[in-house]
C-alpha cells in the first residue's frame, strides 16, 4: 500500500495537483471516460504517454463493423464522441450484413486515422473541466478507511509528480508491461513504436487485483505507390452513407465521390509454402509468446495451421487515410520474422513489388481479471478505481470506447454519491459486453459479436437512440436541443406507424400492377399499407406510387417504421422474452448472503458466488459454474429468509 503521504515523502516527489477524476491512458476508452467525467462536472485530468497519439488506431484504420457498429451508435445515443468524430473523418462507409436482415445490420467506416486522432485531441483540449497531461503513471495510490475498505486516493508519475484524485479510471490499452515480438526478436515496447508502461501492473497486484497476460497483433503497412491495384477486386463505399451519429443527417458528411476504395486479394500456394516452411520461427508455436491471443482474429500463420483444409485466405487492402501513402493489409496479422514477412507479402497478387513501411508484430501485455469488477466497472477490491478497455481483457476500439464512456459516467456517479448506470443485456450491446466481462470473464481478448446478444432483433443499430437517449439525457450527456429532436423523431415514427396501419387501399389496376412488379398478388379485398409492408417482397419505399398521403420523412425514420411494422410479431415475442428476463434481473441479491452456509450449493458454485457476489439472480445465473439447480437453492434460501423476517408490525410472516 502506498498512500498520498507516503508517496510525497519519496525523493523528488511533489504534489502536482488535486482532481476529482484522473484518467490513465488516452486511447479510445480514456478519451470517452475523460470527456464524460468533465462534461458531468468533475475536474478531470487525462494522462497519456504521448500527447500526439490520442485516440490512436494502431491496428485497423476503421470503426464499426459487425456488432461493433451497434456499439458505436449506442455510444452516440448516450452522448459519447466516437460516432461524431468517425463520421467527420470517414473516407469510406458501408452497411454490413444487408442480406441478413435488420437485426444484424452493422455500419462500418474506413477512417483517416491521423485526422481522427487530431479531431479527438481538438475536442478534448477545448472541453471545460479537462486537462491533458503527457506523463507516465507508474503507480496508483490508495489508503484504508475506518471500516477497513481500500480506497483510491491518487496516482504517481515516473517524474515524481503526485496527483490526488477522488476517483481513478484505468484505460491502459495494451501498454502495461508490453513487449513487441517478431520472430526471435523480443523487446519492450508499445503499439506504433510508443513506449510501454512500467510499474502499474505491480501496483495493481500489490493492491490485490489479479493481473494476467494477453496477446494481440497487427499486420504490415505498405507503401501505396508500390502496389498494383489492377489485379485486385475493388470494394467501393455505399452511396446512401449510413452514419454513426444521430446528430448527423443521413445524407452524409463524406460525399460518395470523395470516398476512397478498398481492395480484396487472396493468399497463394506460395504464401502457404512460405509460412509452413518457416513455422519453426513463429513465436506462436516456438513458445516465445506466452500470452493468450484472440481466437476470432488469428494471425495468418494460425489460419494456415488451424484451417488446413482451406487452400487460401482473403486479405483486404485498406487506406490509412484520404491522402495517406500508406496501406493496411487487413487479415494478415503475423509475428513471423521481418524477412519472412517480406516474402509473404510479395507472394500475393498485386504485392509482388510492395514495400513494407511498418512491420507486423505481436504484442503481449498485462490486463486484469474482469470478474473482479462490479457491473459499473468499479473494482470490487479498490473503491473508486474503475477500469475500461483492453485492461479488462477486451479487444477493439469500439469495445474500449463503450467501456470508457460507462466507466466515466459511473466515476461521476460515484463521486456524487449516486447510483451507477448499469445497462442490462436487454437494453444494449454495451450491456452484453460489460455483463460478459464482469460475470463470465474471458480467457482471451474479448470481441463483440451479434451472436453474443440474446435480443439482437431489439438491439438494432437503427433504434439505439430510442433505447438509450433517455439514459444519456437523465445523466446529463445529451443536450436539451438534441433531446428535443429525439422526441420529435419518436413522435414522427409513432404517427407514421399509426397511419400505415389505418390506411387501407381498395383493389385497383394501379395497385395490381405495382404488386405484380414486386412479385406479389393482389388481394381480393382492401388491404392496409401495414399488411403489404409485412410481405417479404415489399419495402416501405416501394409503396410510394399508391400511398398518396405519405408524409415527407427522413430515411432513418422510414427505416425504423418499416422494421417495426414488418417484424411486429417477432418483436412482440422478443419483448415477452425481455419481460421474463427482467423479472430475474430485477430480483436483487443482498451482498451479505452467506453462500458458505447455504445447504445444497455445490462447492464450485459456492466458491464463485462468494468471490463474485452477484447483484441479482439474473447475474448469478450467468456465472460459469453456477447451475440452474444452484439458483433454485438460492431462491429457496431467500424465500425462507423472507418468511423468517419480521413484518412492520413486529410479527413473523405467516408461514402457512
Amino acid at each position: 500500500m502506498t498512500t498520498l503521504s507516503q508517496a510525497l515523502h519519496r525523493p523528488y516527489a511533489y504534489l502536482a495537483d488535486h482532481y476529482d477524476a484522473a484518467i490513465i491512458g488516452a486511447g479510445h476508452a480514456g478519451c470517452e471516460a475523460a470527456r464524460a467525467c468533465a462534461r458531468l462536472g468533475l475536474s478531470t485530468i487525462l494522462f497519456t504517454i504521448n500527447l500526439d497519439s490520442l485516440a490512436n488506431m494502431p491496428c485497423n484504420p476503421s470503426i464499426g463493423g459487425t456488432a461493433k457498429g451497434q456499439l458505436v451508435r449506442e455510444i452516440d445515443a448516450l452522448g459519447g464522441a466516437m460516432g461524431i468524430v468517425a463520421d467527420q473523418n470517414a473516407i469510406q462507409m458501408r452497411m454490413l450484413n444487408r442480406s441478413k436482415g435488420p437485426a444484424v445490420f452493422s455500419p462500418r467506416a474506413q477512417i483517416d486515422r491521423r485526422k481522427y486522432s487530431a479531431k479527438m485531441k481538438e475536442i478534448l483540449e477545448n472541453q471545460p473541466n479537462l486537462h491533458i497531461r503527457q506523463a507516465e503513471i507508474t503507480e496508483i495510490l490508495w489508503d484504508v478507511d475506518e471500516e477497513g475498505e481500500k480506497i483510491i486516493c491518487g496516482v504517481f508519475s515516473r517524474t515524481g509528480a503526485v496527483y490526488a484524485a477522488s476517483t481513478v479510471v484505468l484505460c491502459t490499452g495494451t501498454y502495461m508491461e508490453s513487449r513487441i515480438i517478431m520472430g526471435e526478436i523480443v523487446y519492450d515496447g508499445g503499439p506504433d513504436g510508443l513506449f510501454p508502461s512500467h510499474g502499474l501492473s505491480q501496483s495493481l497486484a500489490d493492491a490485490g487485483i489479479p493481473v494476467r497476460r494477453f496477446k494481440t497483433g497487427t499486420p504490415v503497412r505498405l507503401l501505396a505507390s508500390s502496389v498494383d491495384y489492377s489485379v485486385m477486386e475493388r470494394q467501393d463505399g455505399e452511396t446512401d452513407i449510413p452514419l454513426f451519429s444521430f446528430e448527423h443527417d443521413m445524407a452524409g458528411l463524406t460525399p460518395p465521390e470523395s470516398q476512397v476504395p478498398c481492395y480484396t486479394i487472396w493468399t497463394t500456394p506460395e504464401t502457404r509454402e512460405i509460412i509452413v516452411d518457416n513455422m519453426n520461427r513463429s513465436p506462436l508455436y516456438s513458445g516465445v509468446i506466452q500470452g493468450t491471443g484472440p481466437r476470432y482474429c488469428p494471425s495468418i500463420e494460425d489460419k494456415f495451421m488451424k484451417f488446413k483444409d482451406k487452400e487460401r485466405h482473403q486479405a483486404f487492402v485498406e487506406p490509412m487515410g484520404a491522402d495517406a501513402g500508406e496501406l493496411y493489409l487487413q487479415g494478415m496479422s503475423t509475428s513471423l520474422p521481418e524477412e519472412i514477412q517480406v516474402q509473404i507479402v510479395r507472394s500475393m497478387p498485386g504485392l509482388e513489388k510492395a514495400h513494407i513501411q511498418r512491420s507486423a508484430y505481436a504484442i503481449e501485455y498485462d490486463c486484469i481479471d474482469s470478474t473482479t469488477l462490479f457491473p459499473s466497472l468499479e473494482s470490487r477490491i479498490l473503491s473508486g478505481l474503475f477500469m475500461a478497455g483492453q485492461i479488462n481483457g477486451s479487444s477493439g476500439y469500439e469495445e474500449a470506447a463503450a467501456q470508457g464512456l460507462m466507466a466515466g459516467i459511473n466515476a461521476s456517479q460515484f463521486f456524487h454519491g449516486n447510483k451507477p448506470l448499469v445497462l442490462d443485456r436487454s437494453e444494449a450491446y454495451i450491456g452484453v459486453l460489460i455483463d460478459d466481462l464482469v460475470t463470465k470473464g474471458t480467457n482471451e481478448p474479448y470481441r463483440m459479436m451479434t451472436s453474443r446478444a440474446e435480443y439482437r432483433l431489439y438491439l438494432r443499430q437503427d433504434n439505439a437512440d430510442r433505447r438509450l437517449t433517455e439514459h444519456g439525457y437523465r445523466i446529463g450527456l445529451i443536450s436539451e436541443s438534441r433531446y428535443a429532436l429525439f422526441k420529435e423523431k419518436e413522435e414522427k415514427i409513432a404517427n407514421e406507424i399509426r397511419r400505415i396501419k389505418s390506411t387501407f387501399l381498395p383493389p385497383s389496376d394501379k395497385l395490381a400492377c405495382l404488386l405484380k412488379s414486386l412479385g406479389c398478388t393482389l388481394p381480393s379485398s382492401g388491404v392496409s399499407l401495414a399488411e403489404l409492408i409485412r410481405r417479404p417482397e415489399i419495402h416501405y419505399d416501394a409503396l410510394a406510387p399508391v400511398d398518396c398521403c405519405r408524409p415527407e420523412l427522413t430515411k432513418d425514420i422510414t427505416f425504423s417504421v418499416e422494421v417495426e411494422v414488418k417484424y411486429e410479431g417477432y418483436l412482440k415475442l422478443e419483448n415477452d422474452r425481455i419481460t421474463k428476463y427482467k423479472s430475474m434481473e430485477n430480483r436483487a441479491l443482498p451482498q451479505d448472503i452467506p453462500y458458505d452456509q447455504i445447504t445444497g450449493l455445490r462447492i464450485e458454485a459456492r466458491q464463485k458466488l462468494i468471490r463474485m457476489k452477484p447483484v441479482s439472480i439474473g447475474q448469478a445465473s450467468r456465472i460459469s459454474g453456477v447451475s440452474p439447480a444452484d439458483i433454485a437453492v438460492i431462491m429457496v434460501f431467500l424465500e425462507a429468509k423472507r418468511r423468517r423476517t419480521p413484518t412492520d408490525d413486529g410479527k413473523q410472516e405467516n408461514q402457512s
